[in-house]
């Protein structure tokens, strides 16, 4: 089983037994405000665990992981200082059995479920505070591309782990390659705009161009139906390529597209609809 798959099952079993907590809410008689604050820190641990083992999960919870965990702590802190509390007011010798074993349960659920989470969550925190310096399961490829089947006037976004190469090429089904961003030397463009600074990079299909040759006129990328390979590398090769492939398919509306020049849209870096994240 993956860690993945297997950090499911646990956050599962966790969600089902929460239900226990709720009811040790419930049995000291609690308002509802109590219920909802155990529900809310019960829901965040979830979270953090997910986030730890899955890229896009981290990026959605993004600096929302600091005020949860904050949150997380102070909850789970008033909790156990709340039961030290009781138990000391009342004494153990009138607790019920169902009350001695719903405590026995807290501990066991502090430190198998609520320590784990948090510790999780600190990475996470980390990673916020100073991105692609940690390591963590599963991590995202260096490029991905999305989706991977596309339509003509379909978007299609990369997403890259910086550095990267400068220079993004295509390979067509028909065996030709493109050049689509070409690369350009260090220091000739301003700090963070070169396309080597660039994390996620949007390209409409339909108006993406590119180069055969540096002479050469722009021309259509996304013609024929097939798979496409994209590789960002750097123009002499001294760093590995990373490559990604999408398959194009053409609808009956899109029959009638043909590669042909684009010059008056000038280079493929420019005709790209591009955004920047």
């Amino acid at each position: 089983m993956s860690l993945w798959n297997s950090t499911l099952v646990y956050v599962g079993a966790r969600t089902l037994l929460a239900a226990a907590m709720i009811m040790i809410v419930l049995r000291r008689r609690h308002g509802p405000w109590f219920v909802l604050g155990q529900i809310v820190s019960d829901l965040s641990c979830a979270a953090f665990l997910l986030a730890y083992v899955n890229a896009d999960i981290r990026e959605d919870v993004g600096v929302l992981v600091i005020p949860l965990l904050l949150f997380v702590l102070y909850w789970e802190l008033a909790r156990f200082l709340d039961e030290r509390r009781d138990r000391a007011e009342h004494g153990s010798d009138d607790e019920s059995f169902v009350d001695s074993a719903l405590r026995a349960y807290g501990a066991v659920w502090l430190i198998g479920f609520v320590v784990p989470a948090v510790l999780a969550s600190g990475f996470v925190v980390l990673e916020v505070l100073a991105p692609n310096q940690w390591p963590f399961p599963n991590p995202r490829a260096p490029l991905v591309c999305a989706p991977r089947q596309l339509q003509p006037g379909d978007v299609l976004t990369l997403r890259m782990s910086v550095p990267h190469g400068g220079e993004l090429s295509v390979f067509t089904p028909a065996g030709q390659s493109f050049v689509v961003i070409p690369f350009v030397a260090k220091g000739t463009e301003p700090e963070g705009a070169a396309f080597r600074d660039i994390e996620r990079l949007s390209l409409r299909a339909d108006t993406v161009t590119g180069r055969i040759s540096p002479g050469a006129d722009p021309q259509l990328v996304f013609t024929d139906s097939g798979v496409y390979v994209l590789r960002v590398s750097e123009e002499a090769e001294v760093s590995p390529s990373r490559v990604c492939r999408v398959r194009l398919v053409r609808g009956a509306g899109a029959a009638g597209l043909e590669r042909g020049s684009a010059g008056g849209e000038g280079s493929g870096f420019l005709a790209a609809l591009l955004s920047f994240d």
